[in-house]
Parts: C-alpha cells; structure tokens; sequence
C-alpha cells in the first residue's frame, strides 16, 4: 500500500528531530506560533508590552481590548520600524554569528469612538486594525565543525526497511522512481549517497569524519487583523472585546553540508537542501475587563482562547554529490503540499496599574500560558491525509509546559504642559520547555525604552526594544549521540509611530 506525501515528512522527522525540526508536522509547529513576542504600537512597545490596566491605545486590541473603552475621541495611528535579528551559533567548539534584518510594519489602524444617548455608558468605541505578532527573521550558521556521524546514515536506516513494508517487490526500484521517501533516501539513492550493500542492505557512500556546514534562511512573519470594540460603565467598569484574524506567512532554506577528511573518500562533498513554505489563517477571541478601583490604581483582566490555524505547507528537497574526479550529480524531490490544523493554547492576563498624578503611570502583567496544550490536527481538507497526529501531540504534551511572564512598564510626563512622554519598561517569560527537555537556559527576556510629545490632535512617538534567549539544536539529528549545540538568539527592533486623534 503507497503511503501518502506527509507520511514520508513524518517518518523523516522522527529520524532526522531537531536538525530538521521546521521540515515537517510536529511540536516545533505548535511551538512557533504559540510562544509569541509580540509587537504592538509604538507606546506599547516602550512600555515593554506592559499595558493590560491601560488604555486610550490602539495597542490594547492585542492585550486588553477593554482599554479601547478609554478612548473620548477617535484615532488613527501607525508604527513601522526595521528589526535586527541575531543568532550565535555554538557546536562542539565551534561559535558563529549571523544577522537577518526585516522592515516591519508592527501596528496600525484607526478607532472611531462615538457618544452614547445612555449617561451611564457615554462613549463606545469601535476598532480595526493589523498588528505585527510576531516576526520570523532569523539566519543561521555554522561551519567547520569536525564530526565522526554523517546524516546519511539516516537515509540508510530508512531504506533499509524492507520494500514489501511499503508495498513494493524491490527495494532497489521503488528508491530509483521515488515511490518511497521521495524528499529523503530516494534523492540520496539517485546521487549515489546511498549504495547497495547485499540484497535489501544498504550503506552510505560517506567515508570516515566529516566537516559539517549548515545554513539556515528563514523570514516571514505571523500578523493578526483586528476587530475590536470597548465601552465602559460608570467611569469604573470597563469592557472590550477583539475577534483576531491571523495570518502566517513563513519561508525556511535549510542546506547541510558535508565534506570528506579522508583524501582515500570518493565522496568529496554532498549537501542536503530543504525547501519549506507555510501559509494559511485563522482566527481567536481575546476578551477583557478593567476596574477602577480608586482615582489612581485599576486593575484588569483578559484572556485569549486557542487559535485556530488552517495551514498549508509546501516542500521540496535536492540533494548534491560532488566527486573525486570533479563530477557533480543532483537529484530533486517532488513538491509536496498539506494542508493541517495548529491549535495554540489559551493565554490569560492579569495588570494592575498605578497613576502617580501628573508624573506618570506605571503599569504591571502577569500572563499564563500552557503550551503543553497546543494540538495538531487533519484538517479533512482537499490537500490534508487524514493522519490522525497522536504521536506528535504525545510528543507536544511530553515536552512543553506552563509558561509565565511578567511585564513592567513606566511612563513619566515631562515638559510645561507635560506634553513630553519617557518610557520604559521590561520583562520574562518562563521556558516553555518540561525542564529535562532542553541543555538551554530557555527563558526569554526584553527591555525597552521609548519616548512621545504630543502636540494637540497630533502625536508622535518611537521606541527601542531587545529581546534574547537560548535554545537547544540538534545539528546532527535529534537521535545523535552527541551533545545539542545551542543557539543564542537577540532581536532588536527600532520603531516609530504617529497618530492623529479625532
């Protein structure tokens, strides 16, 4: 019986793990679009993503859409800016840094505010617009690091599996049409990586230690399109909701080299390359609250139910074999598409906030966040399988946990009408990972600070904002016997926001 395209992608992952975790369906997937760092306005951002017991801010449709219930006069406003992303890279003994760079526009919308006939409940407010949730610029690399293992001995393990498993009489003949691993051991059978040994045994073509290279590209973005409303009651009790609308859009090149040690190896040089886009939407709820308590605290409460994702990968793969005697032989995959369902898990937010009169705010968040409950799904669309999944909701169970994050933020007025705005602001969040799941410290933090003036109807406004963490990666395979290497990743991002309230 022919197994289908995504059956082949899994069955690769389960060899290949985290070397190749982004090539495939897996708990990577409900990890990418859960543990988000999100952008916001250029205020929010200044704050450090503080803003749950605030207000007034096209912002608040991404953290507390009860703030919009602040709002007496509509509003218009844009923030944009170019981030900076950095990873270093250390394996064995080795450590290299590469950059990826990104313009983005991270926030931008309009609130149109509207008075009520009702006393009790003057203003509501309705709103519309597009947040920057979370960027994916990142680039990757390493290179020169001496290993005893070659990744080739994966596509031997999987061609040794008798062809009467899959379906076919000759193992030999369904490797050379690509009926069985297409995107894998079939490439490798086709260049030559991958040699016949005795009848249904097989070997690599790889000859001693290797010098490992490997490159990863990746960019795109998750964005949400927000509708949003907000009211409030008695100038104490505030409510909102936002019907989030997200959109992924993510593009991954991963190539990995191997060249030989031994001047005796055929095999000069081979290199395995991986091409994956994923596309596709969705939607969410995220509701909240705000109390007044007395003319200078208020405290809130928001949550945020799953996302529901529709996405659509498409992959394809090419491999490389370079010679002694200088010849050159390639081999492509077919591309795949398939269609799956990522549902991240639900987030809750609790803020309190602390108006010090004319001199400012500060303004304090806790959120919750089991990412252990996040799920893959078929979708039982036209391009999906109909794979059921369990094996990686089990492993997405297995490995992740309840992540906590803390945000603080400050705001200071300045100037004779105090028409001059000082921010800053930081924060954590907890690893997400079950604690014997990863080497790295995986706990991510930020800071930021910022600034506004605010002349009239107009305001005006910019910000800086860093963030940074470790994580483990398998360079050579999640089941290689050698240590992870691990990568330390910084993003900065340099924003500037106007607006114009009306």
């Amino acid at each position: 019986m022919r197994r289908s395209a995504i059956s082949w992608m899994l069955h690769l992952v389960i060899f290949l793990g985290g070397a190749l975790d982004a090539l495939a369906q897996n708990e990577t997937d409900v990890l990418r679009y859960s543990w988000v760092d999100p952008l916001g306005s250029s205020r929010t951002m200044g704050l450090g993503g503080s803003f749950g017991a605030l207000g007034a801010d096209l912002g608040s449709m991404g953290v507390n859409p009860a703030g919009l219930g602040m709002y007496r006069r509509g509003d218009l406003a844009m923030t944009c800016g170019i981030l900076g992303s950095g990873t270093t890279s250390r394996w064995d003994f080795r450590q290299e840094g590469a950059m990826a760079y990104a313009v983005t526009a991270s926030n931008f919308g309009i609130a149109l505010t509207y008075p009520s006939v009702d006393a009790d409940m003057p203003f509501f407010t309705l709103a519309l617009g597009r947040q920057n949730r979370m960027p994916f610029a990142q680039r990757i690399r390493i290179d020169g690091v001496q290993s005893s293992e070659t990744v080739s001995e994966v596509f031997v393990a999987q061609a040794i599996n008798d062809a009467l498993e899959w379906g076919y009489v000759s193992t030999d003949e369904a490797l050379t049409n690509g009926d069985i691993f297409p995107h894998s051991a079939a490439l490798a059978w086709q260049t030559d990586v991958l040699l016949p040994d005795n009848d249904n045994v097989y070997t690599s073509a790889v000859n001693g230690p290797v010098q490992v290279t490997r490159l990863i590209e990746r960019e795109g973005r998750m964005s949400e399109t927000q509708i949003a409303f907000g009211s409030g009651f008695q100038e104490w009790f505030y409510f909102g909701a936002t019907l989030g609308l997200p959109k992924v859009s993510f593009d991954e090149r991963s190539t990995h080299t191997e060249a030989a040690t031994l001047n005796e190896s055929d095999l000069r040089e081979w290199n395995y390359q991986e091409d994956l886009a994923v596309n596709g939407r969705g939607w969410l709820l995220r509701g909240g609250v705000l109390l007044r308590i007395s003319e200078a605290l208020r405290v809130g409460l928001s949550h945020q139910t799953k996302a529901r994702l529709t996405l659509l990968d498409t992959y394809a793969t090419e491999i490389t074999s370079t010679w002694m005697d200088g010849s050159t032989t390639s081999a492509s995959s077919p591309t795949s598409n398939y269609e799956y369902i990522v549902q991240t898990p639900s987030r809750t937010t609790a803020s309190a906030s602390f108006l010090m009169g004319k001199v400012g705010v500060i303004n304090a968040d806790y959120e919750r966040s089991n990412v252990a409950t996040g799920t893959l799904q078929d979708s039982d669309g036209f391009l999906s399988s109909g794979y059921n999944f369990a094996a990686e909701n089990d492993a997405v169970a297995q490995a992740y946990q309840t992540s906590h994050a803390a945000r603080v933020g400050l705001e200071l007025r300045a100037g004779d009408q105090s028409q001059w705005r000082i921010r800053g602001g930081g924060g954590m969040a907890t690893s997400p990972f079950q604690g014997d799941a990863t080497v790295a410290d995986a706990t991510r933090y930020h800071a930021s600070v910022g600034g506004g003036l605010r002349l009239g109807n107009v305001h005006v406004s910019a910000a800086w904002r860093t963030a940074w963490h470790q994580e483990d990666y398998h360079f050579m395979g999640a089941l290689s016997s050698s240590a992870p290497g691990m990568l330390e990743r910084r993003s900065s991002i340099l924003v500037f926001g106007a607006g114009l309230r009306m």
